[in-house]
């Protein structure tokens, strides 16, 4: 039988069936792909909200850094805030807020059981934690999903970002 013009049935779900395979592997690899990219730009926010908060501190010679409250280790929200009063600390609430609250798709822990990475006037790292006597914060997250950078770790006089090896941040 000579065909003139259009699909056959069978040609069509030929087609379908190439089409419904395509999606099948392409869906679960676009899901990967979305998360390691959405993990590797929350840590970029994080390491230039933390650069910005260390420059506002060198510029403005004030306390100034990132806040984010609780005390403890997860970081489930936080702001980069300036010492408006002059008591040395961004923890209190007369402290100036600058930009949004930013709020992690991805968990963030830091390695430190405090509430702040603080910078002082001359844009060094400010620790009150006993327990981190190396004066240096490292921020993670779990799921890392093959993400190339995955970490930002902050010591008295530099912040770098990195990929997670062995327990250590190393730089990229």
């Amino acid at each position: 039988m000579k065909k003139q013009g259009g699909f056959t049935l069978v040609e069509l779900m030929v087609v379908i069936s190439i089409a419904a395979l395509l999606l099948s592997w392409g869906i679960p690899s676009f899901k990967t792909w979305n998360i390691k990219h959405g993990i590797e730009n929350q840590m970029v926010q994080l390491y230039s909200d933390l650069q910005f908060g260390r420059m506002t501190a060198y510029g403005n010679k004030v306390v100034a850094g990132v806040y984010w409250g609780g005390g403890g280790t997860s970081v489930t929200s936080y702001q980069i805030r300036s010492d408006a009063n002059g008591n040395g600390t961004i923890s209190d609430g007369t402290d100036t807020t600058i930009g949004a609250t930013v709020t992690p798709k991805y968990a963030i822990t830091s390695s430190a059981n405090q509430n702040s990475a603080s910078f002082d006037g001359r844009g060094f790292l400010n620790t009150s934690d006993p327990a981190n006597p190396a004066n240096q914060i490292t921020f993670s997250t779990a799921n890392t999903s093959g993400a190339a950078i995955d970490c930002v770790a902050v010591s008295s006089t530099r912040v770098t970002i990195g990929k997670m090896n062995a327990g250590i941040c190393g730089p990229k």
